[in-house]
């Protein structure tokens, strides 16, 4: 026969004594009139890009896709990156 011996639960009968909640006085509370949207400024957000540069775009999102896919770029195409990020950054200012 083992002694083991039982840890006393006393105060156990505090976690499943029931709770008493509060009674919550409901008031009439009269909905607000949604305010009315702010007048959106119609702006042109569209970038005339050569067909090279969509190409390049593309070649940019599938090589940041699949980084253990991408191989190593020459410099002259990381100078084409370079220049159509100039354009499309200059492009965000003027709008």
């Amino acid at each position: 026969m083992s002694k083991f011996k039982r840890a006393s639960l006393a105060g156990s009968e505090e976690l499943f004594r029931p709770t008493i909640r509060p009674r919550v006085v409901e008031e009439e509370i009269e909905p607000e009139a949604p305010a009315p949207p702010a007048p959106v400024q119609s702006r042109d957000l569209r970038v005339p890009l050569s067909k090279d540069e969509i190409e390049l775009l593309l070649d940019a999102i599938h090589a940041a896709k699949y980084p253990e896919r991408a191989r190593r770029l020459p410099l002259e195409k990381f100078e084409r990156y370079d220049a159509l990020r100039d354009k499309l950054q200059e492009h965000q200012r003027n709008v």
